[in-house]
């Protein structure tokens, strides 16, 4: 998993129970875009976007969270904007930053302004460049130019996950996290300021890093609540040029792969893919400007180019233009906007999704004037990508019964698909990914009642949609888990018949039937996993499986995982400005790929 900019730039997102730092190995390379020499930002200028401004459309009235890391708060993009800045953690536990010699600040940041300013050496950070792409106004430091925001009248709120050490933006750059005041624990904060977002009434959270091993609770708590309050979620590929699964069937245990996430990769204003991710990846479901865009190279920089890119920029770029889109149609809710967005990309004219067989382009490019043009309220309040990954997830024998409810693991269980990816990757699953079959059965039951209600000349339809109902199903699941807390387990569909044969029969039926799911997908396992290769990073810090480390920019290439486990426990992905350069400045010449090898 992986975020973005023209080169490397590492970044630490320590996890609910484990801080882990990484060392970044950027495979690919991002070459400037044609455009960066005649000055035209034109995911703008080349998107229509300044049709939409000339039509009232700024994505006012629109909350957009953006969880990255500290915000330099007088960047003079930012001047005028409609940005607030939020500190939230597990428990309200405060949050001592590191400060790069193994020790922490001797002060807590504060949860009301967890900012920094330009006084203190700052001039850029990931997460500035992320809002500005969003809500920025054009202005920059000196009086020069500065990032224009695609959504500049939204209002956007500022989550602040970790912080940004001095250097070069696209190189190897080690995150400041938060850390217990002893200096012995991280401090959860990517959660937290999911739910948070989603109470705090945001439409869009844009999440330009990757995490490759959400826990159980990150995943029922937070993940899974803001997809059953209809929140779009825009994460990032990977940056990296290793191939990523075979089909769209969500990975349960990341962020940027979860099952109804938006997952981008970026492209140039051509069309083409950025150089270092031009790659198969069946969970990519979007393509949006990423490659030639404004960018600055250092925290210290005060002249932005438009040389820059990544999955990180083109995923913040996204959730601009859905800000716009949602200010359009506000009677939309979210998931009808991901119906619209599927459907209603450049060169598809069908009016239904086209994903692209060869996996490497999802449903196609954002089309901002398609879905500023078509009213989304026709769709279904489906989250159609949670839809594609179950329905997908069973259509293959090796991640058959992913998601399905009640789960065939039943309480506790956890297993890995068979190998899944070109590279020997399988799919962590644990009984938590059967809530993920529950939401969808939920929201396409939900929508039923919606089209009989209309069906039979009722009023009002939508307050049976999926996301009206969202609060009543949270008290569902709050009350089945903690029945399973208390010791019950889930009884699957699939035994009832049995019951007619006796309790007997029905244990011994239930025993096997579990052991059989179980073998299935654990059977050609390698004979181990990816064997860590080292500790970096403070007091505490475990091995990283895959030699990378979260770093901000969009996700940060990661080196080829060996056989195994997708992902392997305790292997967050990062936020990554894409490929590294040489140091002269220029470019690296980029590596050809070996064609990948066909799927047995």
């Amino acid at each position: 998993m992986t975020r973005d900019l023209c080169a490397s730039h590492v970044r630490k997102v320590r996890g609910v129970v484990s801080a882990l730092a990484a060392v970044l190995a950027c495979v690919g390379l991002c070459v400037p875009s044609a455009v960066a020499s005649d000055g035209v930002d034109w995911r703008v200028d080349g998107m229509g976007v300044r049709d939409a401004w000339a039509s009232g459309i700024t994505g006012k009235g629109v909350k957009v969270a953006v969880l990255d890391n500290q915000i330099v708060s007088d960047y003079p993009a930012l001047a005028g904007a409609d940005v607030s800045y939020k500190l939230v953690t597990e428990g309200g536990q405060p949050c001592y930053l590191e400060t790069g010699d193994g020790s922490v600040s001797s002060e807590p940041v504060s949860t009301d302004d967890p900012t920094v300013l330009s006084s203190s050496g700052y001039m850029m950070t990931h997460g500035t460049h992320m809002v500005s792409l969003i809500a920025g106004n054009g202005s920059g430091w000196d009086g020069g130019s500065g990032i224009q925001g695609i959504a500049s009248r939204a209002s956007v709120i500022a989550y602040m996950l970790d912080a940004d050490s001095k250097g070069n933006l696209g190189e190897l750059n080690m995150p400041l996290a938060c850390r217990t005041q002893n200096n012995e624990s991280t401090v959860q904060t990517i959660g937290p300021s999911v739910r948070d977002a989603v109470d705090s009434g945001a439409r869009i959270i844009n999440m330009s890093f990757g995490y490759g091993d959400v826990s159980d609770a990150i995943f029922r708590d937070y993940m899974l609540y803001a997809l059953r309050h209809g929140v779009v979620m825009v994460s990032g590929r990977s940056n990296g040029s290793w191939a990523g699964l075979y089909d769209l069937v969500g990975a349960p245990g990341t962020t940027d792969y979860f099952p109804g996430v938006v997952t981008v990769n970026a492209v140039d204003s051509a069309g083409n893919l950025q150089e270092s991710s031009d790659v198969m990846d069946g969970n990519v479901s979007v393509l949006s400007p990423g490659v030639g865009v404004p960018s600055y190279r250092s925290t210290d920089s005060r002249e932005m180019d438009l040389t820059g890119g990544g999955t990180s920029t083109a995923a913040a770029n996204l959730s601009a233009y859905l800000a716009l889109v949602m200010q359009r149609w506000p009677d939309a809710t979210g998931n009808q906007i991901l119906q619209s967005l599927i459907r209603n990309t450049k060169g598809n004219a069908s009016g239904g999704p086209k994903l692209d067989p060869e996996h490497k382009r999802g449903f196609g490019i954002v089309d901002p004037g398609k879905l500023l043009s078509v009213d989304p309220t026709r769709y279904p309040d489906v989250n159609p990508l949670l839809e594609w990954a179950v329905k997908t997830s069973g259509e293959h024998e090796e991640t058959k019964g992913m998601y399905e409810y009640p789960s065939p693991l039943g309480r506790n269980g956890v297993a890995d698909t068979d190998v899944f990816s070109p590279n020997g990757e399988r799919i962590s699953v644990t009984v938590e990914a059967s809530l993920v079959g529950r939401e969808l059965q939920r929201q396409q039951a939900a929508w039923e009642k919606v089209e009989s209600c209309r069906a039979d000349g009722g009023s009002d339809c939508m307050k049976y949609s999926s996301t009206a109902t969202a609060d009543e199903e949270d008290g569902k699941v709050a009350g089945d888990m903690a029945s399973d807390a208390s010791g019950s387990s889930v009884v699957p569909s699939w035994v009832v018949p049995v019951v007619l044969a006796g309790a007997g029969v029905l244990v011994l039926a239930g025993v096997v039937l579990a052991a059989v799911l179980v073998r299935r997908m654990r059977r050609a396992r390698d004979a181990g996993r990816a064997v860590p290769v080292g500790t970096v990073g403070g007091a505490g810090v475990p091995p990283v499986p895959y030699g990378v480390a979260p770093s901000y920019g969009g996700p940060a290439a990661r080196s080829a995982p060996v056989a195994g486990s997708y992902p392997n426990a305790g292997a967050p992905a990062g936020y990554a400005y894409p490929p590294t350069q040489a140091g002269n400045g220029q470019v690296g010449q980029h590596v050809p790929q070996p064609p990948l090898p066909p799927r047995q």
